[in-house]
């Protein structure tokens, strides 16, 4: 039993991260023995690879606006881990999480003397989330996968509406190498006449998302007719279906995003007789705030997550809306990334550029980024704290510093350098 919450995190963060399951079986057994939580209340289902974070954040704004006893389970934190696991206005409670730890470390000891395999810290977290929205009698509970889709252990649901956000190559040795490998692991979460909405517009794809979605008598929503998009440091305005919207998340991938989020709850009020009213969305979309994602956490300092290829390109087009300052950055990935195609986007944008580590035991060495660069400018420092001590002293006045690279990079520069400590509205 474990007596503080900080011992029991520790031993849900040393369980192992992935596994090689050919099916849900264990995870669909697993809840079964624990009462089939899952079953308790309604789900949305978010997968993708870029944008679940940010449009499961909108729905939820949304559903929590109208007064909807709503529920996320979002992943990875940024300020602390309470905010993966969230009802209404709350985070779990610590003394909640530390309850259901020790709940779950029982159960998973148990069902190891069986002779069945331990579980992933993921499938735990699901299963710790799952029974926590029962216990709290959620109606709605918005959940975002955690890697692909098909094997993914939260796709034991059958949601309201799915949705597949942005797909870019990530996770390929676990997903595959190729845009389609990828999307056929993400459309795993498509079920039988469940609705299916998608911002994808690759034509290589398409065919699949429509085989797939034929295939289940799932009518397939893909989210167009966006334009008017303006950004300041306020957010972002658009219109979707000629109907303006904003947002105070910034980036040129949001309007996608809150599409949608606009078109689930369309979904919701159309099939299933729910009753959201237009101000109802708009406010909920002004509502939603997503740390780490185009975060100006100083007048020239910005924060960004992007880990991926697509999302880097996006934080580039971005940045140079704002200002043709040269661009100063922070980078730090995992190793698991394609950080070869990242650090060539890197020398096309950067005008100077210090590598650095990541605390976590994923992290890529920073002379291995380092020697990739081509850069004139390039720099490394040992950790991220010696890394923005360095850049903010050299800052210039015709120059903007970027940290990005990794949500947990940007969770380490926030506890650094301050910030919204909430992600409550």
């Amino acid at each position: 039993m474990f007596v503080k919450l900080d011992d029991a995190l520790n031993w849900l963060y040393t369980r192992k991260r992935f596994s090689r399951r050919v099916n849900l079986c264990q995870m669909e057994y697993a809840l079964k023995l624990l009462g089939s939580p899952e079953k308790s209340f309604k789900t949305i289902h978010i997968a993708g690879t870029n944008g679940k974070g940010s449009t499961a954040t909108y729905i939820f704004h949304i559903l929590k606006e109208k007064g909807i006893k709503c529920a996320l389970y979002s992943s990875p934190h940024v300020v602390m881990f309470n905010e993966r696991i969230r009802i209404m206005d709350e985070y779990i409670s610590d003394d909640d999480a530390l309850r259901l730890i020790n709940y779950i470390h029982d159960f998973n000891e148990d069902f190891m003397k069986t002779g069945q395999e331990t579980f992933t810290f993921f499938e735990l977290l699901t299963m710790m989330s799952f029974i926590y929205f029962k216990e709290n009698h959620v109606e709605i509970a918005v959940i975002e996968c955690g890697l692909g889709g098909r094997l993914d252990a939260t796709n034991v649901i059958t949601p309201l509406v799915s949705i597949i956000t942005a797909i870019q190559k990530d996770h390929m040795d676990v997903l595959g190498n190729t845009y389609l490998k990828i999307a056929k692991e993400k459309l795993g979460i498509v079920k039988d006449h469940i609705p299916l909405i998608s911002a994808e517009n690759r034509e290589e794809i398409m065919p699949l998302f429509k085989d797939v979605c034929l295939k289940h008598s799932s009518e397939l929503h893909f989210v167009r007719n966006i334009s008017s998009i303006k950004l300041s440091r306020n957010g972002t305005s658009f219109s979707y279906k000629g109907i303006p919207y904003k947002v105070p998340l910034i980036g040129l991938s949001q309007p996608k995003d809150a599409s949608m989020a606009i078109e689930a709850i369309n979904i919701l009020n159309s099939k299933y007789g729910y009753e959201i009213e237009e101000d109802i969305v708009k406010k909920g979309l002004l509502k939603t705030w997503w740390p780490g994602r185009f975060e100006f956490i100083k007048d020239n300092v910005i924060l960004d997550g992007g880990h991926n290829e697509g999302a880097l390109r996006d934080t580039y087009k971005t940045l140079k809306r704002f200002s043709g300052k040269k661009i100063v950055e922070i980078f730090g990935c995992m190793s698991d990334k394609d950080y070869k195609t990242m650090v060539e986007i890197i020398d096309q944008n950067a005008y100077k550029v210090i590598f650095t580590e990541i605390n976590y035991p994923r992290a890529l060495h920073k002379e291995e980024l380092y020697n990739l660069s081509l850069c004139s400018h390039k720099y490394m420092r040992k950790d991220l704290k010696s890394a923005i001590n360095f850049a903010l002293k050299n800052l210039k006045e015709d120059e903007i510093l970027l940290i990005h690279g990794s949500l947990y990079l940007v969770s380490e520069a926030r506890a650094y350098l301050g910030g919204k400590k909430e992600c409550l509205n």
